[in-house]
C-alpha cells in the first residue's frame, strides 16, 4: 500500500467563489469541470510533487477530501474495515481520474483511497 497523498478536493456551495479565491491565494489554476473544477496547483517545492485536486458543488457545509494512493483499493478496503473503520460504494472508475472511495477511520475521521489513472503512453 502506497499511502503518499494524492488528491485532494474542497467540496464547496459556490465553485467559482471557491476557485478565484484559491486562485488569488495560491496562483491555482482551476479549470471548469462539468461538476466543479479540477485544481492545477502549480509547480511544488524543488523534488516535492505537486498534488493534484478539484472543487466539487455540495450543498451542504464546506468541507475538504484528502485521498491517499494505494496499489489494490479492494485490499485496501477490506483492511479499512478490519480495523474497525467504514467504507462508502466506491464511484465508478475514470480514465482520468482514477477510482475513489471515501472512508471513515476507527474514531470516525472522514478520508479517501485513490488508485490514480495509469499514465498515458
Amino acid at each position: 500500500m502506497a499511502g503518499h497523498l494524492s488528491y485532494f478536493e474542497f467540496g464547496t456551495p459556490d465553485v467559482a467563489v471557491a476557485s478565484r479565491f484559491y486562485a488569488e491565494l495560491f496562483g491555482w489554476k482551476v479549470q471548469a469541470q462539468e461538476h466543479g473544477g479540477s485544481i492545477d496547483p502549480g509547480e511544488a517545492a524543488p523534488g516535492t510533487p505537486a498534488v493534484p485536486g478539484g472543487l466539487h458543488r455540495d450543498p451542504g457545509p464546506p468541507q475538504h477530501y484528502l485521498y491517499f494512493a494505494v496499489d489494490d483499493i479492494e485490499v485496501a478496503m477490506k483492511r479499512v474495515v478490519e480495523l474497525g473503520g467504514e467504507v462508502e460504494p466506491m464511484r465508478p472508475p475514470t480514465e482520468q481520474w482514477g477510482t475513489f472511495v471515501e472512508c471513515r477511520d476507527n474514531q470516525g475521521l472522514a478520508f479517501g483511497l485513490h488508485v490514480p489513472p495509469r499514465p498515458k503512453d
